[in-house]
């Protein structure tokens, strides 16, 4: 018997604190989940242009949110970007966000 996994909302966090910014990815639910996830963050900075991507695998034991992991990137007025992808443990998108939202 398979169990349908509670709903989960993806959640990209941004704080800055002294020229830099953290960018926290989050899962937030009702329940426990587990997966994987995938966060690509773009950064431009005096005009040239980085990439970084990070990802695992998760487990949430009950309701609430849970931090994937933080990244600091410059706070840069050429901007940045990010996108979050959260997997189930059948490979099923669980979902999907973008900050700035696209």
């Amino acid at each position: 018997m398979i169990t349908a996994l509670p709903p989960v909302h993806c959640i990209i966090e941004h704080h800055e604190s002294g020229g830099m910014l953290a960018l926290v990815p989050s899962i937030e639910g009702d329940g426990g989940a587990q997966g994987t996830y995938q966060f690509e963050i773009v950064s431009n900075s005096g005009g040239s242009m980085s990439s970084s991507t990070q990802g695992g695998d998760f487990e949430k034991s009950g309701a609430g949110r849970l931090a994937l992991s933080r990244s600091m990137v410059s706070a840069s007025p050429d901007g940045w970007s990010a996108r979050l992808i959260v997997y189930g443990p059948n490979g099923e998108t669980l979902c999907v966000v973008s900050q700035p939202s696209e």
